[in-house]
């Protein structure tokens, strides 16, 4: 397959441009490194990557040579670059790079969240199989309409929720079923407030951390628990005083959302996901994990340490975790990251997408699998994350998601 990696940043392309630069958990980014892996072995043609402004494009090409290109055996960092070098800032930048694609080519969309809807849209309408950066899109009605748009251009739209792969989560996610009704949920997703100069640019203006970071485990909590039960109301509370003094605007430092359950037997259950940039330097980028309760029994995962630590003069104190992305090289010198949960949201999707493009699978077929995120199968976590921005929009005021007959959510009120 040909692909399109839209937006060059930290996540496509491992390109930041503070002082700090990527963060630890991704040096080398996560797709353009996994699509030209891929590459290598078949499964990928022609790459061509674009970003709003084609002033940045020569230093980030820099950046992939440096980081990829320098580093493994045998593997082809070639790729064409939209727009022309020097080009001004342009929000619109991608309609030419998508003009260069045709029916059936895939797409990835790692941009700031207020511009997802618009993008993936113009690749639906194009014909091009679409792997959205998480959150989906910011409202239900946007997320409603790119799930009808995708049906009707017969493409396959999903959101990299990339945790489904970690062998952790997904292992509770099988477990949960059996623990009875859901009762209580609590997830906790922090960073470090560098994460803060790296999302300058957006952060506060047109997105906050609750889309950014409690978009995961809600998704969890969601994928987990199926059609037993569904968020039904949501009250959102915030701090603030450290982001805003350092980006020199009103900009929350931590969100929590507390979400009303509703379980198909008639009893409730109550989950609390909390989400903050303004983390101290820790031993790792993100410290997260979830801890799940049912009727019948309980589980607690702790995502961010896995019992593996390093220590050197150069960094100090670290927890690692290959699990995610492995970027160092086999002792060939190859890329050997292929087992990492990053690389097998972007590798599975693709191969999916392949299938639907020879006949072998249908889109319905990936959806009622269940393991790609696919939007007929997220619109419940963008109706929390929108429910949650409208609440503390409106100073704390609980939020009611409304369904229609067949269990999808319809509107907020």
């Amino acid at each position: 397959m040909d692909v399109l990696m839209v937006g060059a940043g930290e996540y496509t392309a491992g390109y930041v441009p503070t002082a700090e630069g990527a963060a630890s958990d991704k040096p080398a980014g996560v797709i353009a490194i996994t699509l030209f892996d891929l590459r290598r072995f078949g499964k990928v043609r022609r790459l061509v990557l674009c970003d709003a402004s084609g002033k940045r494009l020569p230093a980030i090409r820099e950046n992939i040579r440096r980081k990829i290109g320098e580093v493994y055996k045998d593997l082809d960092t070639t790729l064409e670059t939209h727009p022309p070098d020097g080009a001004p800032f342009d929000r619109h930048a991608y309609k030419g790079a998508i003009a260069k694609m045709k029916r059936g080519d895939m797409a990835t969309i790692f941009t700031p969240d207020d511009t997802h809807f618009e993008i993936a849209l113009e690749c639906i309408r194009h014909g091009l199989h679409v792997l959205l950066a998480k959150p989906a899109v910011q409202t239900l009605a946007h997320h409603l309409q790119l799930t009808q748009a995708a049906r009707e251009a017969g493409v396959l739209v999903a959101v990299e929720y990339h945790k489904r792969f970690d062998p952790i989560y997904a292992d509770a996610r099988a477990r949960i079923p059996a623990l009875g009704p859901f009762s209580f949920f609590s997830s906790t997703m922090t960073q470090p407030k560098k994460q803060l100069d790296t999302f300058a640019g957006w952060a506060g203006k047109s997105s906050d951390i609750s889309y950014y970071l409690n978009s995961h485990h809600i998704d969890l909590h969601s994928w987990a628990v199926g059609e037993a039960s569904r968020p039904v109301r949501v009250t959102a509370s915030a701090s603030d005083g450290v982001a805003s003094a350092r980006l020199g605007r009103s900009v929350e430092d931590t969100i929590t959302l507390l979400v009303q359950w509703e379980n198909t037997d008639g009893t409730h259950g109550t989950a609390v996901y909390m989400a903050s940039w303004i983390a101290p330097p820790a031993d790792c980028h993100t410290q997260q994990g979830f801890h799940y309760m049912g009727h019948k029994g309980e589980l607690r995962v702790d995502q961010a340490h896995r019992g593996y630590t390093t220590a050197t003069d150069a960094a100090g104190f670290a927890t690692l975790n290959p699990l995610y992305m492995k970027y160092t090289p086999s002792p060939s010198g190859h890329f050997a990251g292929q087992l990492g949960y990053g690389y097998r949201s972007i590798a599975e999707f693709l191969e999916r997408a392949a299938a639907i493009n020879a006949g072998t699978r249908s889109v319905a077929d990936c959806a009622a699998e269940g393991v790609l995120a696919t939007l007929d199968g997220t619109a419940r976590v963008t109706a929390v994350l929108e429910a949650g921005r409208r609440s503390l929009d409106q100073g704390g005021q609980p939020v009611t998601i409304v369904y229609d007959q067949r269990g999808w959510p319809i509107r907020l009120e």
